[in-house]
């Protein structure tokens, strides 16, 4: 097991860390150290507080449904100035709610389609 810390005092709850792609737990007590491994599925997402999981852990391979309002997500919204550099792929079809703005310094290169509603 990878080195954890200093434990200062016995009968302490150390710290999770993660090992191997598995949660574990170590416990002092009585001058000993005992380790559990958390259960698969047992971190559900009703153990996990609202804001704990940023969108820069989650894999950049997930689509997102990007910012939106409402109940179900009804209305769907983008910000009305583009900071940013973008081009959009040949064989991709793009749409944004407009008006719209691109800032100083910024462009969008168009290779396939993008309308602006």
């Amino acid at each position: 097991m990878p080195y954890i810390g200093n434990v200062s005092a016995y009968d302490s709850v150390g710290t999770l860390q993660i090992e191997d792609g598995a949660v574990t737990t170590v416990k002092v007590a009585d001058n000993v150290i005992t380790t559990a491994k958390v259960a698969d599925n047992a971190i559900t997402t009703a153990k996990i507080p609202d804001g704990a999981i940023t969108q820069a852990k989650i894999d950049p391979t997930v689509a997102l449904g990007g910012p939106s309002l409402g109940l179900n997500s009804v209305i769907r919204t983008n910000a009305n100035v583009i900071n940013e550099s973008i081009t959009i792929p040949a064989n991709t079809n793009g749409m944004t709610a407009g008006p719209v703005t691109i800032g100083d310094g910024y462009t969008v290169t168009v290779n396939g389609t993008w309308s602006i509603v």
